[in-house]
């Protein structure tokens, strides 16, 4: 659906939640509760890589053919000195002035530079979120951010369907309503056989299936499988949540 806040703006987020996040990340080193199996270091880690990855990717306008570009960076030890390189890379590749070209992306539709602005803020305050769990004090996701966040996330959903162990599925509509301080934003989204689809609404379907509500972050949180459906912010109605979540599961991988 393309990206809706401006390059500045998505820079701005980006460099302002890989520092609450590094700060929770350099603590003593526990378990990521919302990332099984890792602790702080490997998302430390992991941080530092997709940078890295996503840096090379902007800068030439293609994936790499290999790790080679990732050959300079293997003598790093340091799970946060890893994570300061790749900052420092993934800010110089996001330049606000770099000219807008066609650029690989795993997106089933936008190929642009500007997706990769978009991307890397997502990443980063979900990240952000993960490490901030883990210390127990969580700072809110800017309502902008959110808004765009859900809006980033439902847009995965048309890639169902892209691997033949992906299959489409007939599951129906389902409505979903962020709660704004300028008023309600609607989604639907419609699941067929052929294809799953996500448009702006200007309100519930009333054919949906299952209605999602809640305010902007706790959407943003849920779809990303941050917090379940019995966190207080958010409001289900209808059924099939169970087959719903699984598909979000699926096309966030």
């Amino acid at each position: 659906m393309g990206t809706h806040l401006t390059r500045e703006k998505y820079v701005e987020h980006i460099k302002s939640d890989f520092s609450l996040m590094f700060h929770a990340l350099a603590g003593p080193t526990v378990a990521v509760a919302s990332c099984p199996d890792w602790d702080t270091n490997d998302l430390a880690r992991h941080m530092g890589m997709v940078y890295l990855h996503q840096a090379y990717v902007v800068e030439n306008a293609q994936p790499p053919e290999n790790e080679e570009h990732l050959e300079s960076f293997a003598d790093i030890d340091s799970e946060f000195e890893l994570l300061d390189v790749g900052y420092a890379a993934i800010i110089k590749a996001l330049d606000v002035g770099r000219e807008e070209r066609p650029t690989w992306s795993w997106h089933h539709s936008d190929f642009t530079t500007d997706f990769w602005f978009r991307r890397m803020a997502h990443e980063t305050v979900i990240h952000r979120i993960d490490a901030q769990l883990c210390r127990g004090e969580v700072t809110a996701i800017d309502e902008d951010l959110a808004v765009d966040g859900v809006d980033e996330v439902l847009d995965f959903l048309p890639l169902l369907g892209s691997w033949d162990e992906v299959p489409n599925v007939d599951f129906g509509i389902v409505a979903v309503c962020a709660i704004t301080s300028q008023g309600a934003i609607y989604w639907t989204v419609e699941f067929t056989s052929e294809r799953a689809t996500v448009t702006r609404a200007d309100g519930v379907h009333p054919r949906a299936r299952l209605t999602i509500s809640g305010d902007a972050q706790a959407l943003d949180l849920y779809l990303w499988g941050r917090i379940t459906s019995e966190d207080a912010r958010t409001t289900l109605t209808g059924d099939g949540e169970v087959t719903f979540k699984k598909l979000m599961q699926v096309a966030v991988l």
